[in-house]
């Protein structure tokens, strides 16, 4: 007897552009926020990408997910409800997360919207990025997750009203003032 197995692999990236980049990338293009988009544009490299995989569905993003599939209902992942949070809390991730492990407030964690045109979807592959400006996200990376809510969502260190993923222990550094990181997640379904 042949089982048939589903799964969900995740690769997280990180771009990092420092505050003299992000200067001259706010200049160049009149934005007081550039998206990672605007750095491509402008072709202005990141001076450090990371990567990291792995990953963790919560039982409350499975079960999402499935009730999406069988027209349960629910909120899809559109860029009005989605946002990608990150946080300095330590631990592990386990299915029953509902929340980042980091502390309450902005200099621990923040869920930042997405740029625009994301989340992007093809054949079995979900992606979603977000772009942490200059004020967003100053603290030591050390986990990651999606979280979807009723649209229309705003950047903040509150969750939404679930979380589809978690990935603790990533130690991605520390991200200060005047940068400008993007983070990009793609889930990829078999």
């Amino acid at each position: 007897m042949q089982t048939d197995l589903a799964k969900v692999s995740t690769v997280w990236g990180v771009e990092r552009w420092d505050d003299d980049q992000t200067r001259w990338a706010q200049e160049r293009s009149g934005l007081v926020t550039p998206s990672a988009a605007h750095f491509h544009t402008l072709n202005v490299k990141p001076y450090s990408t990371s990567r990291v995989d792995g990953n963790l569905l919560t039982t409350v993003g499975l079960t999402r997910l499935t009730a999406l599939l069988t027209a349960g209902g629910g909120q899809g992942l559109v860029f009005t409800s989605t946002r990608l949070g990150t946080g300095n809390g330590a631990g592990s991730a386990v299915v029953g997360d509902t929340d980042l492990g980091a502390a309450a407030g902005s200099s621990n964690r923040w869920y930042q919207i997405m740029d625009s045109t994301y989340p992007q979807v093809a054949a079995g592959v979900l992606t979603v990025k977000s772009t942490f400006a200059s004020a967003d996200g100053n603290y030591a990376w050390n986990e990651f997750g999606i979280d979807v809510a009723a649209p229309t969502v705003s950047s903040s260190a509150v969750v939404g009203a679930l979380l589809l993923n978690h990935k603790t222990s990533i130690a991605q550094g520390t991200k200060a003032s005047g940068q400008t990181w993007a983070a990009t997640a793609t889930l990829t379904f078999s």
